[in-house]
């Protein structure tokens, strides 16, 4: 654990993040919002999980932080991983509010890209780049929302805490690190920037991987004419359990916000050569889950349908998150979103799971997720955020604290 001293903070932020502002279009680009110049700073670093590499990243924040006076926290649960907290200190008169967000993205396949994945180049009222979606946008804008609190010289009533994590898509294990470590103590309410187009999310899906595993007999496949059925071969005897189950009802109940549970075989091996029967097969599965639908029960009903040849176990779940509707924090952070956008929707879920996974359910936290990244565009080729709406968030995440923390 490591404390970043304010070293930076006689120099002004903006200069601070100048430095990081790079050419485009052959010309110095002028008027750029800080928020912007921070997204591009930490688009340019590599942070794909694995290996992570967020500790960098995390310098960063931490640098832009300290030019403000804002100090920061690093916890670091791997070689080169690091956690960051910083704490805008309140009057204590209100619980703390947590702003949630993480470092690492996923890989990138630069044959599908167009644009150089780490640029962050702009473009026609976008930024590109690998994470300025998911989402090192909702990074820069939690951060220069701290920022601006902090500039106003206004201490409120409540602490105001960024918890930027590393390793979300490696289970969560930022997210996990932080409750174990107490990171998270006397915070009252989660604001999330998982991508979400602007909108306001309330719900999301948890997730259950269970892994199959099905049996064969070795021995030489020529042997085996004649026979009948699978022929003792574990790669039909998976492929045929993975037909049982592509659309089998779960029997979930309905939900508000969300669909029905998906079930995805989405890593499968098996085999010893090309001539050979295969002895053995496996493949993990994804399942969705919706509240009120328990991982035992997904497992319980593969299990009804596997036979004696598939073995099945569950090797992680994430539990779904759900905050009412007319949660005293959902209303606020929707009368703001109302406010500060125009937004004239309600709340939402997703299907998609995050760090509230396993922050909100354990301490009993209401969750909301606002991100400018755009719902979907996780992982995909010329990754992009919409500017207007990294913009719009800084006022959101702002205005978001000052009436929860006030």
């Amino acid at each position: 654990m490591t404390s970043i001293a304010s070293r930076a903070r006689s120099e002004p932020i903006f200069e601070t993040l100048a430095r990081v502002e790079p050419d485009w279009r052959g010309k110095r680009a002028m008027n750029v919002s800080n928020v912007l110049k921070l997204t591009r700073e930490l688009l340019a670093i590599d942070t794909i999980d694995p290996p992570g590499n967020e500790e960098t990243a995390a310098r960063i924040v931490a640098r832009v932080l300290a030019a403000a006076g804002i100090e920061s926290t690093f916890q670091t649960i791997a070689p080169g991983r690091t956690n960051l907290i910083a704490r805008l200190k309140g009057t204590g008169g209100r619980p703390a509010m947590s702003m949630s967000a993480h470092f690492d993205t996923i890989g990138v396949d630069p044959e599908t890209w167009t644009r150089n994945a780490f640029a962050g180049e702009v473009d026609n009222g976008r930024i590109y780049g690998r994470g300025s979606t998911d989402m090192k946008g909702g990074i820069a804008a939690m951060t220069m929302a701290a920022i601006e609190i902090k500039g106003t010289g206004r201490r409120l009533r409540g602490d105001l805490v960024l918890h930027f994590t590393a390793a979300e898509n490696s289970s969560l294990l930022g997210a996990k690190a932080l409750v174990e470590g107490g990171y998270l103590d006397g915070v009252g309410a989660l604001l999330n920037s998982e991508p979400s187009s602007m909108r306001l999310f309330v719900t999301e899906k948890g997730s259950v991987w269970i892994r199959a595993t099905a049996r064969g007999d070795t021995g030489h496949s020529a042997f085996r004419d004649g026979e009948k059925g699978d022929r003792g071969n574990a790669i039909v005897r998976m492929a045929r359990f993975i037909h049982r189950i592509h659309d089998l009802d779960l029997k979930a109940p309905l939900h508000r916000h969300l669909k029905p549970p998906t079930i995805n075989p989405g890593l499968i091996s098996g085999g010893l050569s090309t001539p050979l029967t295969p002895p053995r097969a496996v493949c993990d599965i994804d399942v969705r889950l919706v509240p009120g639908l328990e991982p035992e029960a997904v497992l319980a009903a593969f299990e009804a349908v596997a036979g004696p040849d598939i073995a099945l176990s569950i090797l992680d779940s994430k539990p779904p998150v759900d905050t009412p509707d007319d949660d005293p924090f959902v209303q606020l952070c929707l009368a703001t979103l109302k406010d500060e956008t125009g937004y004239e929707g309600g709340p939402e879920g997703v299907p998609y799971y995050s760090d509230c996974a396993v922050i909100a359910p354990v301490l009993n936290l209401p969750m909301v997720i606002i991100g400018p990244g755009e719902v979907g565009h996780s992982g995909r080729p010329d990754e992009y955020c919409e500017i207007d709406k990294l913009e719009a968030s800084v006022r959101v995440y702002r205005s978001i604290a000052e009436r929860y923390l006030a």
